[in-house]
């Protein structure tokens, strides 16, 4: 029988669910009079004063991305083979798939380097929200470039600067490195009235989260094995076909446009930076600390399921 394939339209489905029920439970209560996709802010509140839990506005994201490195040191450790080196300054790019072929229109949308994100205004002014985010980005390795290597390779030491052939050592964080965040997010307004059409806000985040990548690597020959694609082996620490290998950090800064409410725009660039360890390669594990810069593009909705004052 053929095997449950899980992909991370699935991790998003999940998530989805477990943070739009509160929302759909509010949603589906009596509506004092006003507007579903209005900002939540009435005339007669307090400033400054806080929201009920799932009260006020909610934002729903889609969108894809581009992502550049800093040069990373990856640092090998295969005990039982007598490796333990370290390769310097390793150029690597993203893998955005958007830009090929047809785009997304002709295939998964989750293939391609993608953004989803899910949050909730906090302050009764609806300007402070908490959000969950997902990047799925994607790092590999140049082929073919000069890279210093030095450690022990085979048991003997080495202090060279080696060629990285696709054979010789390719390092890739397909299917995503995986940024999962949570993050707090202010809005302030540049110009028209906040949230409503032909209007447009400043986004200032930061947040912190883990990294959940699946690895694909061939080092001196050797190919790494995560195992299938399947529900079984999905997730796990030291196996499974996305594994829990770091935390990240980031703060991002944006322009968000609302150009026919609630239906709106935005553009965002983010800096983050990834520690990831134990990351799985053939007979052994690998290290690493990444900087990247992400350009965002997405399209989102707002809802306001209830009004905080009656």
């Amino acid at each position: 029988m053929r095997g449950a394939v899980i992909s991370i339209r699935h991790s998003i489905l999940l998530f989805s669910w477990i943070l739009l029920y509160p929302v759909y439970s509010v949603y589906a209560a009596p509506e004092v009079a006003g507007d579903r996709f209005s900002t939540g802010v009435s005339a007669g509140a307090s400033s400054g004063s806080s929201v009920g839990v799932f009260a006020g506005e909610w934002f729903f994201i889609w969108g894809y991305n581009r992502d550049y490195y800093l040069p990373t040191d990856i640092h090998v450790s295969q005990p039982s083979l007598g490796n333990d080196f370290t390769v310097h300054s390793v150029h690597g790019n993203d893998y955005p798939q958007w830009n090929e072929g047809a785009g997304i229109f002709d295939k998964d949308i989750t293939v391609p380097q993608f953004n989803f994100r899910v949050g909730h205004y906090i302050n009764q002014e609806q300007d402070l929200a908490l959000e969950f985010s997902i990047d799925h980005t994607k790092f590999s390795s140049q082929v073919d470039q000069i890279a210093h290597v030095t450690g022990t390779v085979g048991g003997a030491p080495i202090d060279s600067q080696m060629q990285l052939s696709s054979n010789y050592f390719t390092y890739n964080l397909h299917n995503g490195i995986n940024h999962i965040m949570l993050s707090l997010m202010k809005r302030s307004n540049i110009f028209g009235e906040l949230n409503r059409s032909l209007s447009m806000s400043l986004l200032f985040k930061g947040g912190l989260g883990i990294v959940l990548p699946h690895a694909e690597n061939t080092i001196m020959g050797n190919n790494s094995n995560v195992g299938p694609k399947t529900l079984s082996n999905a997730i796990g620490l030291t196996n499974g076909w996305w594994q829990l290998n770091g935390w990240t950090a980031g703060v991002e800064v944006g322009l968000r446009f609302v150009l026919l409410r609630p239906l709106f725009f935005d553009i965002s660039d983010k800096i983050a930076y990834a520690s990831l360890a134990n990351v799985p390669v053939y007979m052994g594990r690998a290290d690493q600390n990444l900087w990247m810069n992400e350009w965002m593009f997405d399209l989102g909705i707002t809802i306001n399921p209830k009004f905080m004052n009656k």
